[in-house]
Formats: structure tokens, sequence, C-alpha cells
């Protein structure tokens, strides 16, 4: 019987960030889809379950908040996880909530990693036909 890696969506506006962010959570055991900007992974949250949200603020339209708003009521089981540069994680946090996990840029991808590992694996399917 197959095993099915948990899997992981990052919305980065970077590439290197994708490639960067892409690696550190294959090296952690996940699949990952990688996409510019939040328009595209919101279509891919329609599609299919993910563990984990790696959303960078950059590449999000509107309020980050917002955006964990949707992942919490819409897609319960994904953990949403917002990038932002350091000066603006305080604000974040105020309009967020305790909730999601906030890192700041650059990135530490150790942190990614460590999140990575203390999500519960959920179970990823596909959910269109």
């Amino acid at each position: 019987m197959a095993v099915r890696k948990p899997s992981a969506l990052v919305s980065e506006d970077t590439e290197l960030g994708r490639w960067a962010l892409t690696r550190a959570l294959e090296a952690a055991g996940f699949e990952v889809q990688a996409v510019p900007s939040w328009i595209e992974a919101s279509a891919w949250l329609l599609r299919r379950k993910f563990s984990l949200a790696l959303v960078a603020v950059s590449s999000a339209p509107g309020n980050a908040a917002d955006v964990v708003a949707y992942v919490r009521q819409h897609h319960p089981h994904t953990h949403p996880v917002l990038l932002a540069d350091q000066d603006s994680i305080s604000e974040l946090r105020l309009a967020c909530g305790p909730e999601p996990d906030i890192l700041a840029k650059p990135l530490d991808l150790e942190a990614i990693a460590h999140i990575a590992h203390s999500r519960p694996e959920s179970g990823d399917e596909t959910l269109e036909a």
C-alpha cells in the first residue's frame, strides 16, 4: 500500500522564494504545489486538500487577515502560514489572531521545516473528479 505524502501549497511572488520553500518542504516529506499569487493558490485549494498553505503577504491582494479567514472558513483542514516582512509581523498578529504561524522574510528554512514537522498529517486528497 502506497503511503501518501502530506501536501503543502506555497503562494510566493518571487521565483527564488518559491524554489527555496519547495525544496525545504520536500525535504520535510511534503508534496508541494507552488504558485506566484494568492489567486492561483485559492484555485488550487478548491481542487485539492492541503495540510499547509504558506502564503507570502505580498502575493495576496488586500488584507492578509482576509486570507486567513478564508482558509479557516472554507479549508479548516489546512494550516495557514503567513510569510511577511519583519516590520509587519506585530500588525499581522493583531489582525489575524494567534492561529496562523507568521514567519519573517528573509525566510528561515529551518523554521519552515519545524512548522512542517509540527503539523499533524491530514488525509490529503483530490477534490476534483
